[in-house]
């Protein structure tokens, strides 16, 4: 006689709706990522700078490849040319980014964090590296079985997602 493991039987009506809440959520949860972010800082002054996720995304890919173009910026985060110049004029401003010219190539210009910019960016990693050992203790319920299950059923949803928007771009 096989036994479920599981607590609830979700009926595949009710698990759109429960997906769709997770999202929300989830969405919700992301969008305080910026004021978590200033709260983690010292300095008063560098945490105002923290404006939005964009920004702090944008912080997060200098970062890890600097020196950095604004196209392969554009490429990595999912913004157009003009956003990337756009928040990199404004983190500029800040003084969380400075723009120089490489000897080999005057002409493109390759963004890389000043200081206080890497204070941002080493405080938003710091944040991840919080956010990920609580959800790896999250997971620390569930069994290997269950977690793998997960694990292929978003990578399969994912697929599903990009193959929909490809149908979509194509028409």
């Amino acid at each position: 006689m096989e036994t479920n493991t599981y607590r609830y039987q979700t009926a595949p009506g009710e698990l759109y709706g429960q997906i769709v809440d997770f999202l929300h959520r989830y969405e919700n949860h992301r969008q305080t990522e910026p004021s978590r972010l200033r709260a983690m800082m010292e300095d008063e002054e560098t945490g105002s700078r923290v404006g939005n996720l964009t920004v702090v995304n944008a912080i997060r890919c200098i970062g890890l490849h600097e020196p950095i173009n604004g196209t392969t910026i554009a490429e990595k985060i999912g913004l157009s040319r003009a956003g990337v110049t756009k928040i990199g004029t404004r983190l500029v401003h800040e003084g969380l980014v400075k723009r120089e010219r490489m000897r080999h190539n005057r002409k493109e210009i390759y963004y890389r964090l000043t200081p206080a910019g890497r204070e941002v960016f080493e405080t938003h990693r710091q944040l991840h590296e919080r956010e990920e050992e609580r959800f790896r203790t999250f997971l620390n319920a569930y069994s290997h079985e269950q977690i793998a299950f997960v694990g292929e059923f978003l990578r399969h949803a994912g697929a599903e997602f990009e193959r929909q928007q490809f149908m979509e771009y194509a028409r």
